[in-house]
């Protein structure tokens, strides 16, 4: 059996087999024999077809010095179960919205340009309104340039601004922190721990606890003035 090749070990173990299913095969010595026979021909074939496989992977073995090793093949792509279920979901609502211009979970060109528009829009009236509220009350405003006049006039502004309500309900909290200069180098806490958990360590003398031994320094005039 050893001797044989995959072949002729197949043909072999289908002749036991209709030997054994066969009357010819009465006796039990018989049986006995050939059933070990199959036996051994099976773990043969088993260690045979795997030797097969690894030379197979070997054969298709590509070493390359600039690339990774491929031993095993490439596997085809295959769609996830997930993504069918994920399409049957999405293609009744695809087929109901063919009879619009509207295509779900998409926007077209034109209207990302309007989204986009519409968005520049909002942020330059926002900027303008923040643009008017310093200049009615002094403040200096990004890229402006101001004569010494206007400048002058900006400051009195500034000192004599009293606001009111309106203002208060527009103003932006975030833009006003910016650009008071008051609020440029202020501090939580004065003592500067800035909100940090320091516990101050106990005043005690530890003199008699800890000592040194004078006779053991070695005297040295590095340290001298």
């Amino acid at each position: 059996i050893t001797e044989m090749s995959a072949r002729e070990l197949h043909d072999q173990h289908d002749r036991n087999k209709r030997l054994l299913s066969s009357s010819t095969a009465s006796t039990s010595a018989l049986v006995q024999r050939l059933s070990a026979e199959q036996t051994a021909i099976e773990s043969r074939l088993l260690e045979l077809e795997d030797i097969e496989e690894i030379r197979k992977s070997l054969k298709n073995t590509n070493i390359n010095s600039d690339e990774i090793m491929n031993v095993d093949e490439q596997p085809e792509p295959r769609v996830i179960d997930a993504k069918w279920r994920a399409l049957s979901r999405y293609a009744p609502l695809a087929l109901a919205s063919n009879n619009t211009n509207h295509q779900v979970g998409s926007l077209s060109v034109q209207e990302a340009v309007e989204l986009e528009q519409r968005a520049h829009a909002l942020d330059l009236a926002r900027q303008q309104r923040a643009d008017d509220r310093k200049r009615r009350i002094g403040l200096p405003v990004k890229g402006e340039v101001l004569s010494r006049q206007e400048m002058d006039a900006r400051i009195w502004t500034f000192m004599n601004y009293k606001p009111t309500d309106s203002d208060l309900e527009d103003m932006d909290e975030d833009d006003w922190n910016d650009d008071d200069p008051s609020t440029w180098f202020e501090d939580d806490q004065d003592d500067g721990i800035k909100g940090q958990d320091i516990v101050p360590p106990d005043v005690e003398d530890l003199t008699n606890v800890i000592r040194v031994d004078q006779s053991r320094i070695h005297y040295s005039t590095f340290y001298e003035p």
